[in-house]
C-alpha cells in the first residue's frame, strides 16, 4: 500500500532523528495502528528488548501513544503529527530566546531533546550547559525561576510519570524507567514541551504581520494586545475567543503606543471590524463596546493569501486574478470572470483550463435540460479551501522530504572527507596555546581541494536547510486551517449519545 507523503517524511525524520531500528517499529504502527507488543514483535525484525526500547523511547519523546484494550492487554499506536512537528523544534527554540533569553533558551533545547524530563535533571542539564556554552554563572534558584515562567506562559507543561501504573508481561517498561537519568525513578512529575502553544503562538504572530502590513502598524499593535488579552481566558484551539471589552484593551495597550483616548481607540476597533479579512467582529455595546477574535477566519484569510502566492509563482498574475475572483466570489461560471477580470474568452479558457488541470480550482456543470446538450450547459468555477490547502500542504511535505533527502544523501557522500575535518579539528582543539608552525603543519592535513571541496558541501547543506525551515514555516497555517476545518465539522456534527466511537 503507497503510503502518504506526510507519513512517508515522518518516517525518514524519524530514521535520521532516532535510527533504523526505531523506523522500523513506528512504520509498522504507522499501518497497524493500536497494536499490542506481541504483534510488532512477530512482525519486525528486532528482538524483545530492543522493540521494548525503541517504544520507550517514542513514548518518551511523545509520538508513540500507549492506551488499554478492554480484555487488559496494551496497545500503540502513533502520531504522525507529534513527529511532523519536530522540524518546528529550531523556531521553538528560536522564540524563547527571544521572549525569555539564553536560559531559556537552553531550558527548551533540553527538554526538546529529551522529550520528557525530570525538574532535578533538567535543571541539573541546564545549569552545566549554561555555565560552559554562555559563560554565565547560574544557580538552581535562577533556573527554577525560568522554568517557572514557561510553565506560566504554557510553553512547557507537566506530565505525571506512569510508573505508577501496573504494567503486564508483554508491556515495555515505563518510558521513563529507562531514560539514562538515574533520578527520573524518583520524581513524580516529568516537564515536557507543549508544542500547540507554539504553533498558536506563531499564528498570532502571522496574524499580527497580516494586520500591520494591511493596515498600520498601530492596528498590529491593538491586535497583538487583543491576542494577549484572549490567550489567558480561551483554549488555544478555539476557534473563536471571549468577549474582550474596549476597556480592557484601551488598560492593556502599551502607552508609547500613543493611544490616549478610548475615542480613538474606537476608530481603530472599527476599521479593524469593518475589514474584510473578518478576524475582529463586533458583539455588543457592554463595557465601551465588546469585540470578538474569529481565529478561523483569521487564519483562512492567511490561508487564502497564501494560495494567492502559490497561484501567483506557478501561474502568474493574470491567472491570480482570476484566482482572487473566484475566493472573494466562491461561483462564477466563466462568461462572469471574463467580465469580472477584463479579459477575453480565449485568454481566460486557457488559465482557467490550466489551473483546473492542476486541481487549484474546481468546477460544477449545470445543464438547463436532462440531456446535458453541451449549447444548454455552463459550468460554475470555484476554489475548494479546504481541499487545496490539503493538497498544498502534501505538495510542501513532498518538497520538504525531497530537500531532505537530497541533505543526507550529500553528507553521505562526503562521509570520509567531514570525518577528517573532525579530527583535525578535534586535534587543533587539544593543542591549545602552541606555536603558530604547529598548528599550520595540522591544518595542512587538509589539502586546498579538500577545504574547497567542504565549503561546497556547507554552503549546499546550509542552502538545503534553510529551504526546509522556510516550507516548515509555510506549512504552520495550512495544519492550522485544516484543524479548524475538522474541528467546525465536530462541532456542527456532534456524534449522537451511545455512537460507537471510531
Amino acid at each position: 500500500m503507497r503510503k502518504s507523503i506526510d507519513a512517508q517524511l515522518s518516517i525518514f525524520i524519524v530514521k535520521e532523528t532516532f535510527g533504523k531500528a526505531l523506523a522500523d517499529v513506528y512504520d509498522f504502527l504507522l499501518q497497524n495502528t493500536k497494536s499490542p507488543l506481541r504483534s510488532i514483535r512477530s512482525r519486525v525484525d528486532l528482538s524483545i528488548s530492543q522493540i521494548k526500547l525503541c517504544l520507550a523511547i517514542g513514548i518518551q519523546h511523545n509520538f508513540i501513544l500507549v492506551s488499554h484494550h478492554k480484555r487488559g492487554f496494551t496497545e500503540y499506536s502513533v502520531d504522525v503529527l507529534a513527529v511532523l512537528h519536530r522540524l518546528r523544534y529550531p523556531s521553538y527554540v528560536y522564540c524563547v530566546k527571544v521572549l525569555y533569553g539564553n536560559v531559556a533558551e537552553v531550558l527548551i533545547e533540553e527538554i526538546l531533546h529529551h522529550g520528557q524530563i525530570t525538574r532535578q535533571s533538567l535543571i541539573s542539564k541546564t545549569i552545566t550547559k549554561v555555565e560552559h556554552n554562555i559563560k554565565e554563572k547560574a544557580t538552581e534558584k535562577s533556573i527554577s525561576e525560568k522554568l517557572e515562567l514557561l510553565m506560566q506562559t504554557r510553553f512547557v507543561e507537566s506530565c505525571l510519570d506512569e510508573q505508577t501504573e501496573t504494567s503486564s508481561a508483554d508491556e515495555p517498561p515505563p518510558s521513563k524507567r529507562l531514560k539514562r537519568d538515574g533520578d527520573c525513578a524518583k520524581d513524580k512529575v516529568c516537564y515536557k514541551v507543549c508544542v500547540s502553544r507554539f504553533n498558536y503562538y506563531h499564528r498570532d504572530l502571522q496574524i499580527v504581520d497580516a494586520v500591520t502590513r494591511r493596515l498600520s502598524p498601530k492596528h498590529g499593535e491593538i491586535m497583538s494586545t487583543m491576542l494577549r488579552l484572549a490567550e489567558v481566558k480561551n483554549s488555544p484551539s478555539a476557534l473563536q475567543s471571549s468577549l474582550i471589552s474596549s476597556n480592557e484593551i484601551f488598560n492593556a495597550l502599551p502607552k508609547e503606543l500613543g493611544i490616549t483616548s478610548r475615542t480613538l481607540l474606537d476608530v481603530y476597533l472599527m476599521t479593524l471590524a469593518d475589514d474584510e479579512m473578518g478576524i475582529i467582529m463586533k458583539a455588543g455595546d457592554s463595557g465601551g463596546g465588546s469585540y470578538i477574535i474569529n481565529y478561523k477566519e483569521a487564519v483562512t484569510s492567511l490561508c487564502k493569501a497564501s494560495m494567492e502566492a502559490v497561484v501567483l509563482e506557478k501561474f502568474g498574475a493574470r491567472s491570480r486574478r482570476l484566482f482572487r475572483l473566484l475566493l472573494l466570489t466562491q461561483h462564477l461560471e466563466q462568461q462572469k470572470l471574463e467580465e469580472k477580470a477584463m479579459m477575453s474568452s480565449k485568454v481566460v479558457n486557457e488559465l482557467l483550463y490550466e489551473m483546473f488541470t492542476e486541481q487549484y480550482i474546481t468546477a460544477t456543470e449545470i445543464a438547463k435540460t436532462t440531456d446535458h446538450v453541451p449549447s444548454k450547459t455552463f459550468y460554475c468555477f470555484t476554489v475548494a479551501v479546504e481541499q487545496l490547502a490539503r493538497r498544498l500542504l502534501q505538495n510542501n511535505y513532498q518538497s520538504i522530504l525531497n530537500l531532505s533527502t537530497k541533505r543526507v544523501q550529500i553528507l553521505a557522500d562526503n562521509k570520509r572527507l567531514l570525518e577528517k575535518k573532525q579530527k583535525v579539528d578535534a586535534i587543533l582543539a587539544t593543542l591549545g596555546e602552541v606555536e603558530a608552525e604547529q598548528r599550520q603543519e595540522v591544518e595542512e592535513i587538509i589539502t586546498p581541494s579538500e577545504s574547497q571541496q567542504l565549503h561546497t558541501v556547507k554552503l549546499q547543506t546550509d542552502r538545503l536547510e534553510n529551504g526546509e525551515l522556510q516550507l516548515t514555516a509555510s506549512t504552520l497555517i495550512w495544519e492550522i486551517h485544516l484543524e479548524y476545518c475538522t474541528a467546525k465539522r465536530i462541532a456542527e456534527n456532534p456524534k449522537p449519545k451511545g455512537a460507537p466511537k471510531t
